[in-house]
């Protein structure tokens, strides 16, 4: 009876240690694949990069929200992209900006990726009162794009309860309105 229970603990060990490995090793690459908090500086050759964000009430239910850029090129990526090319700063050649898609954060959960200037907010991402919104500039490698060490973000506050929602808003490289 020993031997049996002996079996038991060292199956039950073998077993434990291979699930704390693979989890290990999913975190792990798990780790290598985000990106998402990693700094890439919008090269200095190129114009500088600006966000800012207009929210307005949609008529039916929760937000419509405007991304502005100045000198980025929001898009997804091109097709055949390569890891390389992806974690780089990519220059579109047309415009000369940088090119990359933004991230989009409702109370500080990552929402979804962004290709585009216009987004419609459903009411029920939001809880009552005042939640965040933020968004960030990403290359298509998910890194964030950085100007002086500072990430490129803009985040509104808002009150969904009140009839003026925005209460707050942070830009750190708002669009500078030129005459």
């Amino acid at each position: 009876m020993k031997n049996y229970s002996r079996s038991w603990v060292i199956c039950l060990l073998l077993f434990s240690s291979a699930s704390v490995f693979s989890q290990t090793e999913v975190l792990q690459t798990k780790m290598k694949m985000d990106h998402s908090h990693m700094p890439i500086s919008v090269p200095e050759s190129v114009k500088p990069v600006a966000l800012s964000l207009v929210l307005i009430k949609d008529a039916m239910s929760g937000f419509n929200l405007t991304l502005q850029t100045q000198h980025y090129d929001l898009m997804p990526p091109r097709q055949g992209l390569s890891m390389d090319e992806s974690m780089s700063a990519l220059i579109n050649d047309d415009s000369g900006y940088v090119e990359g898609h933004a991230h989009l954060y409702i109370n500080g959960e990552k929402i979804q990726r962004v290709y585009g200037p216009n987004i419609h907010l459903p009411e029920t991402l939001f809880k009552q009162g005042t939640n965040s919104i933020s968004v960030t500039l990403n290359n298509h490698g998910h890194m964030a794009w950085t100007k002086d060490d500072k990430k490129i973000v803009s985040t509104l506050y808002i009150d969904n309860l009140e009839t003026g929602a925005i209460k707050h808003t942070f830009e750190s490289f708002p669009i500078q309105k030129t005459d």
